[in-house]
């Protein structure tokens, strides 16, 4: 069951009849997502395994590349050869919007702040195949790890930095034009109700720490970030210090910084003040935030 705190604030947030039908959603069990690798594959490509092999599928029309399976779990797919060729990367479809948001170019210069396992990464890297990338991860087994899909995924056109990413604009002051913060977070929007351990952990002493690191890593992206360059901020948490109440907190503190419009392929959301996005928890997706910026 839902801590009561949480419950209460959420109705707070989003009224009643929304947190109902969040709550419904934190019991949902959503289908295996997965995006084809254009670096190595097409999804026609892919389909046609789909289709030799019975795997039942259905393309998302509003994300590039991704694909629904309707009759294999997640353990199957990760099995399948597919994936371990790195044809296929399993990944959920909120997971995938960040990237979409940010848009890089073959032009850019792009940075990932958080990058482990490597999801948006590698996604990033088929998105702008003649882009500069830079991925960082500070912890050393989550650094493997990214490394590790880098290679399956034949991202060739990332450089993986083992660092901590809120030290980085020291090393390299305005040297990206596009920078992805999809930072650690209280991860409210992962809930699942059938499962203790994804809300066991759930505090606001928790709520506070991460909003900490996330404003070092926030001043950190801006000092690395380019004049006219764009940041994309995002979370799967609900939590509004960590969220829109996060975003407030960087605009006064860098004036410089201006909010854009995003449009996210997926309802209900709730669109803030400061133009930030809230996705709520529902049967396709989970809960989600992302606020897109630019340093004038």
């Amino acid at each position: 069951m839902l801590p009561k705190e949480l419950e209460d604030r959420l109705i707070g947030q989003f009224g009643k009849g929304a947190t109902n039908a969040i709550l419904v959603a934190f019991q949902v069990e959503r289908p295996t997502t997965c995006r084809a690798n254009t670096l190595k594959t097409t999804d026609d490509a892919v389909m046609q395994v789909f289709r030799n092999e019975a795997i039942q599928f259905e393309r998302v029309k509003t994300i590039p590349h991704a694909f629904v399976i309707k009759n294999r779990s997640s353990a199957e797919m990760l099995d399948h050869r597919l994936a371990k060729e790195g044809n296929i990367y399993l990944q959920g479809l909120t997971s995938m919007l960040p990237a979409i948001v940010l848009d890089p170019q073959q032009s850019d210069t792009v940075l990932d702040m958080c990058a482990a396992p490597g999801s948006k990464t590698s996604q990033m890297a088929a998105m702008c195949v003649g882009a500069r990338i830079v991925a960082c991860e500070e912890n050393e087994i989550r650094f493997q790890k990214l490394v590790n899909t880098l290679r399956i995924q034949d991202a060739a056109n990332v450089e993986a930095k083992h660092v901590d990413a809120t030290l980085l604009h020291h090393e390299m002051p305005e040297a990206f034009s596009k920078i992805l913060a999809d930072v650690p977070c209280s991860a409210e929007g992962r809930i699942d109700l059938k499962n203790k351990r994804s809300y066991s952990f759930w505090s606001e002493k928790n709520i506070i720490a991460h909003a900490k690191l996330q404003r070092r890593l926030l001043r950190s992206a801006v000092a690395c970030l380019k004049p006219n360059g764009i940041l994309v901020y995002s979370t799967c948490t609900l939590a509004p210090p960590e969220n829109e109440q996060m975003v407030d907190w960087l605009l006064a503190e860098y004036p410089f910084m201006k909010t854009g419009l995003v449009t996210l392929p997926f309802a209900p959301i709730v669109v803030h003040k400061n133009k930030s996005v809230t996705l709520l928890p529902n049967k396709d997706a989970e809960g989600f935030f992302v606020a897109k910026l630019r340093k004038v």
